[in-house]
């Protein structure tokens, strides 16, 4: 049977946006998809331009210009900066197309009630690219978590340390910053940008249903910076849940060692283990190991189930929808309502491997993430000299619940 070509369209075409564009390309050999136009204001500096010059293919500076041009699509896939995924979300499903928006899902609790109220008055899909929620080693161990085949969850711990230099925060003007430059909120941090897949993956994978995460209540959260940026380079936080489970999840850039991502999660009946670049092994008291697979091995499965999806919303239902991604957000939230408590200047140390990169980092920092995340303990708690003690802050509970004055500062 033939496959039907699904006609998309791309906001962003560079950095992580190229990926998606070197997948459009190749499935649009195999005439399974149709690029009717890209959006972003820096597409000539993409190193396909000139190919996409030569092909026809249409590009503008922003959704607007897109749609008042009459160009319609099936599926719009939003690799824009933070700010902008509530807004041309919006867009994107008041003009009859679907949505595959990158994570975060947005900045705010209320830019995300108001992406699922534009979803709902469209009737269209909408989905939040943690690819992990789409990996068949993570659909699976839920799979089995939901059907009590491991036991009761208990509790999840994650760590992941990813060095980060100068280049990385001066590449566009909100990296590390609360808000841009225009006062719309990003609220930039590992926890909502580089490593927001992992605090994620931990909360989906303890929800209750196939396509809700676990619902966090309260956070003991600590907050560090080494870099010159305004908001933090450096977590811990502790979340206690609806659900149930515990939550323990540890992330840096001011490290000079890459850690993970690694993950531990405990059940009842198993252990569940994942070191980067390998499998999640679960061992099972009764001796058995199940192999999930490597999370990791395709991060563009989120794209073609979503392109699947348009072609049969029955036989492809939601997978991480605003209602599994929005337990992050409360997250982020919290974090945000942290005090950032600077390390110490004469700590830290500065790296120039690179002529092109100064990277700022604290020696030690990595040895003692892993002591945490393996001893289930805050930095505060470790003692550590330059920690503080955690701020512990009530979230909101569900999609829909009213959080009144935050929500008026711009924090919700």
């Amino acid at each position: 049977m033939k496959t039907q070509r699904v006609g998309v369209i791309l906001i962003g075409i560079n950095g992580y946006g190229f990926r998606f564009l070197q997948e459009t390309f190749r499935l649009e050999t195999l005439g399974e998809v149709r690029l009717q136009a890209v959006i972003d204001p820096a597409a000539a500096q993409n190193p396909e331009w000139a190919y996409l010059q030569s092909t026809g293919v249409p590009a503008f500076d922003d959704l607007k210009d897109c749609l008042d041009s009459g160009i319609e699509a099936d599926l719009v896939v939003i690799v824009s900066p933070i700010a902008f995924h509530a807004s041309q979300t919006c867009a994107a499903l008041a003009a009859g197309m679907d949505v595959l928006c990158e994570k975060p899902i947005c900045a705010t609790m209320a830019e995300a009630r108001r992406m699922m109220a534009a979803r709902d008055a469209s009737g269209r899909y909408l989905e939040i690219g943690y690819q992990w929620s789409f990996s068949s080693p993570v659909q699976a161990l839920k799979t089995d978590i939901l059907a009590g085949r491991l036991g009761s969850l208990r509790s999840l711990r994650t760590c992941v340390a990813w060095p980060r230099g100068e280049v990385y925060f001066q590449r566009n003007n909100w990296a590390g910053r609360v808000r841009d430059p225009e006062g719309r909120p990003v609220f930039d941090s590992p926890v909502n940008n580089a490593t927001a897949h992992f605090l994620h993956n931990m909360l989906f994978v303890a929800g209750i249903s196939p396509t809700l995460s676990a619902t966090p209540k309260i956070i003991e959260a600590e907050c560090y910076r080494g870099n010159l940026i305004e908001n933090f380079d450096t977590a811990c936080c502790r979340l206690e849940t609806v659900e149930g489970p515990e939550v323990l999840f540890f992330t840096t850039h001011c490290t000079k060692e890459k850690i993970g991502p690694q993950f531990s999660f405990s059940c009842d009946e198993a252990q569940i283990e994942y070191t980067a670049g390998g499998s999640i092994i679960a061992r099972l008291s009764n001796g058995d190991q199940k192999d999930y697979g490597n999370p990791e091995g395709d991060p563009m499965e989120k794209f073609r189930y979503c392109l699947d999806r348009c072609r049969d919303p029955h036989k492809f239902p939601a997978v991480c929808g605003p209602e599994a991604a929005i337990a992050h957000t409360s997250c982020v939230q919290g974090f945000q309502a942290t005090p950032v408590i600077a390390l110490p200047a004469s700590q830290l140390q500065y790296s120039n491997d690179k002529p092109e990169t100064k990277l700022t980092f604290l020696p030690g920092l990595d040895a003692e993430i892993l002591e945490g995340y393996r001893k289930g303990l805050l930095f505060s708690e470790m003692k550590l000299p330059w920690s503080s003690p955690a701020t512990r802050v009530s979230l909101p509970v569900g999609p829909t619940e009213t959080i009144g004055a935050r929500e008026a500062s711009g924090l919700s």
